[in-house]
């Protein structure tokens, strides 16, 4: 495989402790440069996170024909736009999620894929994350029995009314910020797409974007998962699957770890008191998110965050908002 170079489109906190180490720490990616709207903000960002160039504007990086992938972790409002700019300036992209606010953006981007012949995909490294992928063929295999349901939550604190994600014009607030994550890994674990949803939001007084957000999806089996997530609270970002038999308790869920094992546990019998313990080696999600992406945009195996996941991932959000707003389910 030839080792990919990579450009980054600002100068987001999410690169900076998620992206920019896995980089650096691949043997099959090489991060090469960084761009800011400014340049001495772009210069500064690049010195710290030992990145050679540094340009003080996004066409610029762009620009730059040594460059075959870039990494768009802008707010949430220029995904799409940028995202687009970059495959026409010949660019393959992985895009922070959520990578669209609605369906028609995806479908245009689904189209230009097509025709450009440029890999775009969604940044959900934990589609990467090896104990997931574990868990996911246990629940296929149904030695366990049939998954029938599921609860995920994904709670943090956020009052920084600075933050982007509090900002509603820039697509905040806490359903597409994080309620995402649990939904994301829900639709992947059951192998299906949700026929109808519920939702109930409480917003914050001054946002005015969601910070509490609950919600139920109803899968064509038969199967329903429900899910949490506020950035009014304290942290929590667990999953509880359930099928005739078992229970099955992963704690952070969406996260691996580089330095240390991960597990999720596996209770059965009557008193729910019997449990097996499946052991994950350290290991970084980001980083296999990356070299799978550059492994994909060079015609190997398919990307985990397609444009197809990300269409039907948009349509369960879109059915979400319209159903905390009629407070009835809503068909997806």
């Amino acid at each position: 495989m030839k080792k990919s170079r990579w450009g980054i489109l600002g100068t987001a906190g999410i690169a900076q402790r998620q992206l920019i180490p896995s980089l650096h720490a691949s043997e099959q990616c090489e991060l090469v440069a960084v761009a800011s709207r400014d340049g001495k903000k772009a210069s500064v960002f690049a010195k710290e996170n030992k990145i050679p160039v540094a340009y003080g504007s996004y066409e610029e990086l762009l620009a730059d024909p040594s460059i075959d992938i870039i990494y768009n972790p802008l707010p949430n409002h220029l995904h799409v736009e940028w995202t687009r700019k970059a495959v026409e300036a010949g660019k393959h992209v992985l895009c922070e999620k959520p990578l669209s606010l609605n369906v028609e953006d995806v479908k245009q981007l689904i189209e230009l894929r097509n025709t450009s012949g440029k890999l775009i995909g969604e940044a959900y490294a934990m589609l990467h994350q090896g104990r997931l992928q574990s868990l996911k063929k246990l629940l296929a295999s149904n030695k366990i029995g049939t998954l029938s349901g599921a609860h995920g939550n994904f709670y943090l604190y956020n009052n920084d009314p600075h933050d982007v994600r509090n900002a509603y014009e820039h697509g905040g607030g806490a359903l597409w910020d994080i309620g995402v994550y649990p939904i994301a890994v829900g639709r992947w674990m059951f192998g299906e797409e949700p026929i109808e949803v519920s939702c109930v939001m409480a917003e914050h007084p001054d946002f005015k974007v969601d910070h509490h957000t609950t919600g139920i999806l109803r899968f064509p089996s038969g199967g329903q998962m429900s899910f949490a997530c506020g950035m009014s609270h304290a942290f929590d970002a667990s999953m509880t699957f359930y099928t005739q038999s078992h229970r099955i308790e992963v704690n952070r869920a969406y996260f691996s770890n580089p330095k240390a094992q991960i597990i999720f546990e596996v209770f059965s019998g009557e008193q729910a008191d019997t449990v097996k313990t499946y052991s994950f080696e350290a290991s970084d999600q980001y980083q296999s998110e990356c070299e799978n992406f550059a492994l994909a945009s060079q015609g190997g195996t398919p990307f985990a965050g397609s444009l197809e996941h990300t269409l039907a991932q948009t349509k369960v959000m879109i059915a979400l908002f319209k159903a905390a707003k009629s407070h009835k389910f809503e068909r997806v």
